[in-house]
């Protein structure tokens, strides 16, 4: 798997977090980045034995796997000119285009393409990673930086598109309880630790009882008379439960679009 040299278009924040990720999990293949985004490119040369090509088609000749790492808007100005070894497999990390938009790209029409989205997160080797199609090399790389989720359909994988808007909405949510417990006198260090706790215990103890679902978990603690049901029911009057759902809602139906 090691040997598989891959070859990354763009290197922004999402390429800096997957190769972290990689090298955090002791992947030591070749990384070869193109030179867009000088600085972030540099910095991964020196702290993860990554090398800087001199042009973006030097890391396409010396890549077997390539990693669309640009804004979704910089795609077609990136890739105009390129060409792609026939069937190389190309990995779009770029939210909302869809395969159909990829295969209108001439330069991209005869390479295997999947679609990924890894999170913050993968630099820690954590957390889910959608991907379509079903690809085994691409789960296998990116199974490394956390739960490689393979989806179904396309539509599916716009549905994921939510959750790893979740993810970066939750650094919200736990910041805001942080900032709370500091105004009722807690120091920082314990407030970040009894919050963060709290919501990853949860999960923690969801994940170890698969036989029951979240919702039945909640309901046997939140139970008549007790402070959970309390504030569960305060957060339903107020849209607390509803508002996170509306905004997955939000970004399934901006994907697809």
């Amino acid at each position: 798997m090691d040997s598989a040299t891959l070859g990354i278009l763009g290197v922004g924040h999402l390429a800096s977090y997957t190769v972290k990720g990689l090298r955090h999990s002791s992947d030591n293949r070749n990384i070869i980045l193109s030179p867009r985004g000088a600085k972030i490119a540099k910095e991964l040369a020196n702290s993860c034995n990554c090398e800087i090509a001199p042009d973006n088609q030097a890391v396409i000749d010396r890549s077997d796997l390539i990693l669309l790492a640009v804004r979704p808007d910089a795609l077609p100005d990136l890739i105009d000119g390129l060409k792609f070894k026939p069937n190389q497999t190309v990995i779009s990390a770029l939210a909302g285009v869809t395969m159909d938009q990829l295969k209108s790209y001439p330069e991209l029409q005869q390479c295997e393409l999947v679609r990924v989205m890894p999170s913050t997160s993968a630099e820690v080797c954590s957390g889910p990673i959608p991907l379509y199609p079903a690809n085994p090399v691409v789960e296998a790389l990116f199974g490394q930086l956390g739960t490689a989720v393979q989806l179904e359909s396309e539509e599916l994988f716009d549905v994921a598109l939510s959750h790893a808007c979740l993810h970066g909405w939750s650094y919200f949510l736990i910041q805001q309880l942080i900032d709370w417990s500091c105004a009722q006198g807690m120091d920082e260090t314990t407030a970040r630790k009894m919050v963060a706790h709290s919501i990853s215990s949860a999960v923690d103890f969801a994940e170890a009882n698969p036989e029951q679902s979240y919702g039945e978990i909640g309901r046997s603690i939140a139970t008549e008379g007790t402070f959970t049901l309390q504030g569960v029911e305060a957060i339903r009057t107020t849209g607390g439960l509803d508002s996170w759902q509306a905004a997955m809602e939000l970004i399934a139906q901006k994907a697809k679009g």
